[in-house]
């Protein structure tokens, strides 16, 4: 029987597949019947809560095995990663920065190298939310800077919300994530159109968001 499931706020398109029974999001972003779906997020790591996701029955395989020999088997299995990458704004090296993320079940306790990307699988239901803890100061025991993160959250770039996270991430500070187009988000936009020599309206039209989709890099 066909079901449809209206995506909530964090959800990953992963965690949507596993729980009726699928073990990549390929089998549901790639199916038919989700093709206007697919056509709307063109990506499949951001999706918007209220999306429509059409869960195909799931259909029973048939495989015919040889006697007297051995039959191999591969299965699919998709994994989750949480993906942090650090810079300064003024360009300087990151190499050599300890970084503590605490994500779900998992504390990784590292250092930076001159790209500043961390990469970190995530365990199997664990929860998408976590912290990171930078020590940008040689010597220091306490964070120099210290912040939440929530994996799944960060909606596409064509909403205000989209536009709100990734200027908040980016250090261009619009306050609140709630999509709403207020005067703290206006400057924080206006700051980004000035960094990049954008005309600076405040408004987030397409060559600003093309933009921000650039830098950010999603």
């Amino acid at each position: 029987m066909t079901q449809q499931h209206t995506v909530a706020q964090g959800e990953t398109l992963l965690r949507i597949a596993k729980q009726y029974g699928y073990q990549t999001s390929k089998a549901l972003y790639n199916h038919p019947s989700n093709a206007e779906f697919k056509a709307l997020r063109p990506d499949p790591n951001l999706i918007y809560p209220g999306d429509k996701i059409t869960i195909p029955p799931k259909k029973e395989k048939f495989i015919p095995l040889r006697t007297n020999s051995i039959n191999s088997f591969v299965v699919q299995n998709e994994k989750e990663y949480f993906r942090l990458q650090v810079s300064y704004d003024d360009g300087d090296d990151v190499a050599g920065k300890r970084v503590v993320l605490n994500i779900g079940s998992q504390t990784i306790d590292t250092v930076l190298q001159s790209d500043g990307l961390i990469e970190v699988e995530l365990n199997n239901n664990d929860a998408l939310t976590g912290t990171v803890d930078l020590y940008l100061n040689e010597g220091e025991t306490t964070p120099t800077k210290s912040f939440n993160v929530q994996i799944g959250n960060l909606d596409p770039i064509e909403t205000f919300s989209g536009v709100q996270g990734r200027c908040n991430m980016l250090g261009f500070n619009c306050g609140k994530v709630d999509g709403v187009m207020g005067k703290k988000t206006r400057i924080g936009v206006k700051e980004f159109q000035y960094e990049h020599d954008l005309d600076i309206d405040g408004i987030p039209g397409p060559k600003t968001k093309a933009k921000l989709q650039q830098v950010f890099g999603s």
